[in-house]
């Protein structure tokens, strides 16, 4: 199958921006300049409309769209501990997968074409992704608490990257956290990854208080002791990292660990904020994140890159820091590098036609004297006229073409319901 987007606005590598035609052809762009030729491809009609990479969300935990804003206004080991964890208890597959089913949809009717989740039934998860037509990279969450091992967990987390074969969904490993994982299964997870050779998705120095933690056990911060452990030998996408040093951001940049980077569920938990800038100077690879829907309770990811500029020209008193194609680079090209999908996020032939077109006639997007400016100051997720992924259309003007949208709502329904919420 063929599409031909014409005359559209393209955003491009290099930070570059034309006018021209996209083609694509078997799921991947086969040409982009002026006047291509159709080659027998349908033709869609993009004057007036922005033609960007589709969006890669770091950092998330999807299926919490059934949890949407609960624990509102408690930090974050009160949030876990008295909202969060009591209501996970109960959650089923067939739950996971209406929640998943759901997030997929708000994100696919905002732009993003790639999530990396972390949650619990992650088999359930990826069926539910791949039905709703998005790529992913999931996992088995790693836990082991001191005391109490979930028994076979190791087990599960190495079977899972092995026996995955779902469309558009890759395995990775995972740990929940160093203050939630003993060291003797961080080193089983290493040891095993040298065959799996797969990057790691944690959670990192997110608080004070859990780095400080970290530091009182170990002599060391979680960054330097997970290094330590050989948790960092293939790569790792590392969410928060609010607190991390210069030295962590040294062995970051070393190892090849990303900073996910969360900044509205930063500051609705009270966490902090993270050194962004500091990161990408010591040459940090830096992608960006929505985190789940009750620490932030939107997938947004044009939402999540204004607040992700406006929170370092702030901090800074800078207008310069984090320029809005620093932005944009987190959100689409950084995004698919840490996820190791060298072959998405960037508007180039032979890459995935994973994209999303924008709506440029929309009052608050004229004029359009700066793209960047506008993509990160001016639209939101509403502004997204149609998504695709591997060239296929999976959204377009409020439907979903991979699934039943009256059918996906009743089953989240029948979910929260059956969570007593």
């Amino acid at each position: 199958m063929k599409t031909l987007l014409k005359n559209g606005t393209l955003v491009l590598p290099g930070r570059q921006v034309g006018r021209g035609d996209l083609l694509i052809a078997d799921g991947r762009i086969a040409a982009v300049g002026t006047d291509v030729p159709s080659d027998g491809a349908s033709p869609v009609d993009c004057t007036d409309k922005l033609v960007m990479p589709g969006l890669v969300n770091c950092h998330g935990h999807t299926a919490m769209t059934l949890v949407r804003g609960l624990g509102g206004g408690l930090p974050l080991q009160r949030w876990l501990e008295e909202a969060i964890f009591p209501v996970e208890a109960k959650m089923t597959p067939e739950d996971i997968a209406a929640g998943m089913t759901w997030g997929a949809m708000e994100m696919m009717a905002g732009g993003t074409t790639c999530v990396a989740d972390m949650y619990d039934f992650p088999q359930a998860g990826a069926e539910a992704l791949s039905a709703a037509g998005m790529k992913g990279n999931l996992n088995r969450v790693g836990l082991a608490f001191a005391d109490n091992v979930p028994p076979g967990r190791l087990d599960e987390c190495v079977a899972f990257v092995r026996d995955l074969k779902v469309e558009r969904i890759v395995a990775d490993l995972c740990i929940h956290s160093e203050y939630l994982t003993n060291e003797t299964f961080c080193r089983d997870l290493a040891a095993a990854n040298r065959e799996l050779k797969r990057p790691v998705h944690l959670h990192v120095s997110e608080t004070e208080k859990e780095h400080a933690e970290c530091l009182a056990r170990h002599g060391k911060t979680p960054i330097a002791y997970l290094a330590d452990l050989g948790l960092f030998d293939y790569g790792a996408y590392a969410a928060h990292c609010v607190w991390c040093t210069d030295d962590d951001f040294r062995i970051m940049a070393e190892r090849g660990v990303t900073l996910a980077h969360n900044p509205t569920s930063n500051m609705k938990l009270g966490s902090g904020f993270a050194r962004v800038p500091r990161a990408m100077e010591l040459g940090v690879n830096v992608a960006l994140g929505t985190d789940g829907c009750a620490s932030n309770d939107n997938l947004d990811l044009f939402e999540e890159m204004h607040v992700a500029s406006l929170i370092q020209k702030g901090l800074a008193r800078d207008p310069t820091k984090l320029s809005a194609w620093d932005v944009i680079e987190m959100a689409t090209v950084n995004g698919a590098k840490a996820l190791g999908r060298s072959d998405t996020g960037e508007i180039a032939v032979g890459k995935c036609a994973d994209l999303c077109v924008v709506d440029l006639q929309r009052p608050h997007l004229v004029p359009c004297l700066d793209v960047a400016n506008l993509i990160v100051n001016s639209m939101h997720a509403s502004d997204v006229e149609m998504t695709l992924v591997d060239g296929e259309i999976v959204y377009e003007k409020g439907q979903f073409l991979k699934l039943d949208a009256g059918r996906a709502e009743f089953d989240f329904r029948c979910a929260v319901r059956h969570l007593g919420l």
